[in-house]
């Protein structure tokens, strides 16, 4: 077992190319202390040249699933970690992102949880390509440390990290899939311990890498609502928090469904989620037998 401060976990599925990537980056890092596991469904996930020796190795399906999975085993490499983080397979994370935050976290005593900087955000608009990526951390480590934070309301589930003494929070797997929402459920009772906050100084690029399957609309649809509404119920969500979820999201689909086929099908997924939710079935895992 080692004594390192931390413990890093990259959860994947069907991308093993960008894993590969992931990995071989993060591992650049490893003189910041951290144990790094993966989390994939199966070995058709891992990149075909193998991962190199050290890289702790988890399997399960689902986001949070493979989360937690990857977790349990990262701390059983690295039991006396201080705090866990967690990345999506097609961030970037710069160079000095986990000794940064490990820092501000042990000098702010009433932080929980941290998030970077994201320089770039391809799910928001067009994928990131790899050059770009390394360049906008470049330029951001030549401009040398600000010092700056501010005090946030959600982590951002592409980059984030938590304070492990004391807090035993895990992923909700009753959230399948990419599981909507699981970041903001985790960020909400990560909060009733402390406060969470938003670290400049770890810049990261998350490129939003588009997996190329055909997306499953009228499951997302149906998470669009269902999960919201099961967070409601869980009371990691007020009503407020949950409404502003799901109304707008549900009207632009309305909206956009006579002209728009991927609308429709979110539209009807909205709809047979309300119809659970007006039974007071609150069920997110339904998704998983709808069909792709």
């Amino acid at each position: 077992m080692t004594a390192l401060p931390a413990v890093v976990v990259l959860a994947s599925a069907g991308r093993p190319e960008l894993l590969g990537q992931a990995v071989r980056d993060l591992l650049a890092l490893r003189h910041e202390g951290f144990v790094l596991a993966v989390c994939v469904p199966d070995t058709a996930s891992l990149p075909a040249r193998g991962l190199p020796e050290g890289v702790v190795v988890a399997h399960a399906r689902g986001l949070p699933a493979q989360r937690n999975a990857g977790l349990d085993a990262a701390l059983a490499a690295a039991p006396d970690a201080r705090a866990a983080f967690f990345f999506d397979d097609d961030s970037v994370v710069g160079a000095g992102y986990v000794a940064t935050a490990l820092a501000f976290l042990a000098e702010h005593p009433g932080v929980v949880g941290v998030t970077g900087e994201v320089l770039l955000d391809g799910a928001s608009g067009e994928e990131v390509p790899l050059d770009a990526a390394r360049a906008a951390l470049a330029e951001r480590a030549a401009r040398g440390a600000s010092g700056r934070w501010a005090p946030i309301s959600g982590l951002y589930g592409c980059n984030f990290g938590y304070r492990l003494a004391g807090h035993a929070e895990r992923f909700d797997e009753r959230l399948p899939l990419y599981a909507w929402m699981e970041d903001r459920d985790f960020s909400e009772r990560l909060k009733r311990s402390g406060a969470l906050a938003k670290v400049d100084d770890c810049a990261v690029v998350h490129r939003g890498v588009r997996s190329g399957g055909r997306a499953a609309h009228l499951r997302l649809g149906y998470s669009q609502v269902m999960n919201p509404a099961y967070l409601r119920s869980t009371g990691s969500f007020t009503t407020a928090m949950a409404a502003l979820q799901v109304l707008p999201r549900t009207a632009k689909n309305a909206v956009l469904a006579p002209v728009d086929p991927d609308r429709r099908r979110r539209l009807r997924g909205n709809l047979v989620a309300l119809g659970d939710v007006l039974r007071r079935r609150f069920t997110p895992e339904r998704v998983l037998d709808l069909p792709p």
